[in-house]
């Protein structure tokens, strides 16, 4: 999980709202969500999910509401709410749901690094602290986005294995920071 730098709220967005007015996120166009992807790609967190940090595109993506629209709807059209994740049925925004806690760390206001580490014996996300506040908040939000299924381990743990390549592989980037500054 990595931090993100929110950019200002795009004009072609803020103009999109003007015009239309839309109440809910189905009122939204799919062509004003695929240019917000495409916005948010490249001007803030590359083409990787900020959860689990694989690589992501338009096709095997979605909007990721942080705070969840059905909990949250003044936020629906709060584009600082948003970001792009990948849309794998069993992590991140789609196992998170509609879930909401405030010990939920979120990437566009904490840095995930301050809160998580990870075991290079396992591959999984570990707290970085090993009590207090910042280990619940680092513990609840492994636990609602899932971040140690047992694929992510698998393919974080290949790339620990093979870290003399790490700059052939696309994934995980602020793993492959850990890795060089503590292992290379």
């Amino acid at each position: 999980m990595f931090k993100i730098i929110k950019e200002k709220e795009p004009e072609f967005f803020k103009d999109y709202k003007r015009k239309f007015k839309p109440f809910s996120w189905k009122d939204y166009s799919y062509e004003i969500k695929q240019e917000l992807k495409n916005y948010m790609f490249e001007k803030e967190q590359g083409y990787f999910c900020p959860y689990c940090e694989l690589v992501i595109n338009l096709e095997n993506s979605q909007i990721e509401h942080i705070k969840p629209k059905d909990k949250f709807p003044k936020l629906t059209g709060e584009y600082s709410n948003y970001l792009v994740g990948c849309t794998n049925p069993t992590t991140c925004g789609q196992h998170k749901k509609n879930i909401w806690s405030d010990n939920f760390i979120n990437p566009t206001v904490e840095n995930p690094e301050d809160y998580l580490t990870y075991d290079i014996m396992t591959g999984e996300i570990v707290p970085k602290e090993n009590f207090g506040m910042k280990y619940e908040k680092a513990k609840e939000t492994i636990n609602i986005l899932n971040l140690n299924n047992k694929k992510l381990c698998e393919a974080r743990r290949t790339l620990i294995l093979n870290k003399e390549y790490i700059d052939f592989f696309e994934n995980f980037p602020s793993l492959k920071e850990y890795l060089k500054r503590n292992f290379l």
